[in-house]
C-alpha cells in the first residue's frame, strides 16, 4: 500500500498530546516527526509541532502558535493543518485557535474535540468524560490549567471572538460549503462515536478548501483512517541478499522448498538493463499472500565465477558492477515495500543495507538487539520505512541463520 502523498501539519500545546496526535498517522504506515522547534528539517510526511503552551497566557499561547507555524508551515506545504487539542477542554483553546487561523490563512475551522474511545464526547457542545459533564469530573480542578466550564463554545469565547457555530455531522459538509466566503467561523461538531469522527473527516475532505481541523487524538485516528487505511499487519520478510558469499548462498539454499518462503534470483543481464518489472510483481504477489521473500543474486558458484567475464563484456570494473547490483536492489525493495509492505527487511551485506537506506531516504540506524546470534535489530532514523530492520554481514552466521530470522519474524508478529 501506498500511503497518501499528501502532508499533514499538526499543532500541538504539550509533548504527551503531541505524540497521541502523531501516533494516529504512524499506525497507519506514514513517517511522522514530532519536533520542539522551528528549526526542524527533514522528508516527514506527518509533523507534529510541540508549541509547550497549555500553562502559558493565553497571550503567550497565542504567540508561541504562531511563530511556530509561520515558521514551519510555508516550508512544509502541508495539505492538511490540524490544531490538536486536549479532549478535557484544558489549556489555551480560544487563544490558540485564533492564532492558527491567522497564521494560516484557514477561515474554517471544524472542532471536534470527542475521544469516545477515552469517553470523551461532545453532545449539545458540552463536553463529557464518561457520561459526566466536564464541569463535574476532576479536570474542572486540574492544578496548571483547570477547566471553567463544560460548554466548548464558552471556553472558546474566553478567549476569542471568532463566531462558533454549532452543527452535527451530518450538516457539515453543507455548512463549510456555504461557508466558503464567509467571515472567519469555527464550526463545534457534536460527535459520540468513532463513526461520527469519521463523517467529519469525510466532509472535511470533501470542501475545495479544507478547514482547520481543531480536535484531540481522536480526530486524528478518523483522519488517518481516511487518508492512510491501515495495512493489514504483516509477519513476512523481505530479505535482500547481496552478498555472494558461500555462506550467504548457503543460508539461502537452505530456505528452498519451504512453503512460505519465496526466493528471487536476480539475473544480472536484467540488471543491466535495468528491467525490475517482473522481479517487483513476483514480489507484490508473494508478500500480499504473506509469504517470506528472499531476492538474491548470483546463487551457484558457477555464476560467481563467471563475475569477472561478465565485467569484461561490460567494460565494468567488479567495483562498478557491486554498485550496479546494490542500485537495482535499493530500488526494487523501495519499489516492493512501497506497494506491499512486509513486517521487516533483512539486509545483507554491507553494500546493499547502505544502497537501500539510501534509497529509503534513512539518515542512520538505532540499534535494538541482536538476533540469531549476528543479526543486528532496529529501525532506520527518518526516511520512509519505520518498521524493523535486521543487517547482516556476507560471511557471518552458519547455514540456519536466515531460517532464525524467519522463525523470529513470525514470533514477533504474532505477540
Amino acid at each position: 500500500m501506498k500511503v497518501a502523498d499528501e502532508k499533514i501539519l499538526v499543532m500541538a500545546d504539550d509533548l504527551t498530546g503531541a505524540n497521541d496526535a502523531g501516533v494516529s498517522f504512524a499506525e497507519a504506515g506514514a513517517v511522522v516527526d514530532v519536533v520542539f522547534n522551528s528549526a526542524w528539517e527533514g522528508t516527514a510526511q506527518v509533523v507534529v509541532l510541540n508549541s509547550d503552551s497549555r500553562a502559558q497566557s493565553a497571550e503567550q499561547a497565542g504567540a508561541s502558535v504562531s511563530g511556530l507555524v509561520q515558521k514551519v508551515s510555508h516550508a512544509f506545504g502541508a495539505g492538511w493543518v490540524i490544531k490538536k487539542i486536549d479532549s478535557t477542554l484544558r489549556g489555551n483553546i480560544g487563544a490558540e485557535l485564533t492564532a492558527m487561523m491567522a497564521a494560516t490563512g484557514l477561515r474554517s475551522a471544524v472542532i471536534a474535540p470527542a475521544f469516545p474511545a477515552a469517553g470523551r464526547t461532545l453532545r449539545g457542545g458540552r463536553c463529557y468524560v464518561d457520561e459526566v459533564p466536564l464541569l463535574g469530573t476532576e479536570f474542572a480542578s486540574d492544578p496548571k490549567t483547570p477547566v471553567l466550564s463544560s460548554d466548548l463554545a464558552a471556553i472558546i469565547g474566553m478567549q476569542s471572538a471568532i463566531r462558533c457555530v454549532m452543527t452535527t455531522p451530518a450538516q457539515l459538509s453543507a455548512m463549510l460549503r456555504r461557508s466558503a466566503e464567509a467571515e472567519p467561523c469555527a464550526f463545534i461538531v457534536d460527535a459520540q462515536t468513532d463513526e461520527d469522527l469519521d463523517a467529519i473527516a469525510q466532509a472535511a475532505a470533501d470542501v475545495r478548501i479544507r478547514p482547520l481541523l481543531v480536535g484531540s487524538a481522536g480526530l486524528c485516528d478518523a483522519l488517518a483512517r481516511k487518508l492512510l487505511p491501515a495495512f493489514p499487519i504483516s509477519n513476512s520478510l523481505l530479505a535482500v541478499v547481496g552478498s555472494m558469499s558461500d555462506a550467504a548462498q548457503r543460508q539461502v539454499a537452505l530456505l528452498e522448498g519451504h512453503q512460505r518462503v519465496c526466493t528471487v534470483a536476480i539475473d544480472l543481464q536484467d540488471v543491466f538493463s535495468g528491467n525490475r518489472q517482473p522481479y517487483l510483481q513476483k514480489l507484490q504477489q508473494s508478500l500480499c499472500a504473506g509469504r517470506h521473500c528472499v531476492v538474491h543474486t548470483a546463487p551457484t558458484l558457477a555464476a560467481r565465477e563467471q563475475i569477472d567475464a561478465l565485467c569484461a563484456v561490460q567494460g565494468l570494473s567488479r567495483s562498478q558492477l557491486g554498485d550496479l547490483i546494490c542500485a537495482f536492489l535499493a530500488a526494487l525493495t523501495r519499489d516492493a515495500i512501497g506497494e506491499t509492505p512486509p513486517a521487516a527487511l533483512y539486509l545483507s551485506g554491507g553494500d546493499v543495507a547502505m544502497a537501500v537506506a539510501h534509497a529509503l531516504g534513512a539518515n542512520g540506524f538505532r540499534l535494538s538487539r541482536r538476533v540469531a546470534g549476528c543479526v543486528p535489530y532496529g529501525k532506520f532514523l527518518g526516511g520512509c520505512w519505520q518498521r524493523p530492520v535486521m543487517t547482516k554481514a556476507g560471511g557471518f552466521g552458519d547455514d540456519a541463520t536466515l531460517l532464525q530470522v524467519l522463525k523470529f519474524i513470525e514470533e514477533k508478529m504474532s505477540d
